[in-house]
């Protein structure tokens, strides 16, 4: 089996620039409305799926004044990066059977724990890639569960106050 090469995310966030612009205008625009909308702008997070994932740790890394509250990073890669002193919260979800990503090591992971921020990571058995929310028997089914009792453990789904 031939091994996919590893794949560089600083390059790939200078691909995919523009993409990075429309998550900050996305951003401005939630940010402006957030009293009209009855939301807090500060805590305003971004959930990426394999490609929007790598939108999403570009957004976080490289994303100027968006900057989400927390991040979720949904079976994308998990190359090394360079972690900024105000990286968020990140949450990781994967299958060990995805074809595309569970073969490059943990280092996305490492990178977060080694710059002292919070990660959690659920590497599942089964699910291959796009395991998404559909209901399945594999317990990559309850990713979604643990993303939301991630996001109460650190207050986000309770008003501040």
């Amino acid at each position: 089996v031939a091994r996919r090469p590893r794949m560089d995310p600083e390059r790939a966030m200078e691909d995919i620039a523009p993409q990075i612009a429309d998550a900050r205008a996305a951003f401005a625009l939630i940010r402006s409305r957030a009293a009209e909308w009855h939301i807090d702008p500060q805590r305003i997070g971004m959930v990426g799926f394999s490609a929007g994932a790598m939108l999403t740790l570009a957004t976080a890394l490289k994303g100027q004044d968006a900057k989400p509250a927390f991040i979720g990073d949904i079976y994308g890669p998990l190359s090394p990066v360079t972690v900024p002193a105000d990286a968020p919260p990140m949450f990781v979800a994967l299958a060990a059977d995805d074809p595309f990503f569970a073969n490059g090591g943990f280092g996305l992971i490492d990178s977060w724990k080694k710059a002292g921020k919070p990660v959690e990571f659920h590497l599942y058995e089964q699910g291959g890639h796009g395991f998404g929310m559909y209901q399945k028997s594999t317990t990559s089914t309850g990713w979604f569960d643990a993303f939301t009792r991630w996001m109460d453990m650190h207050g986000w789904l309770k008003p501040r106050g």
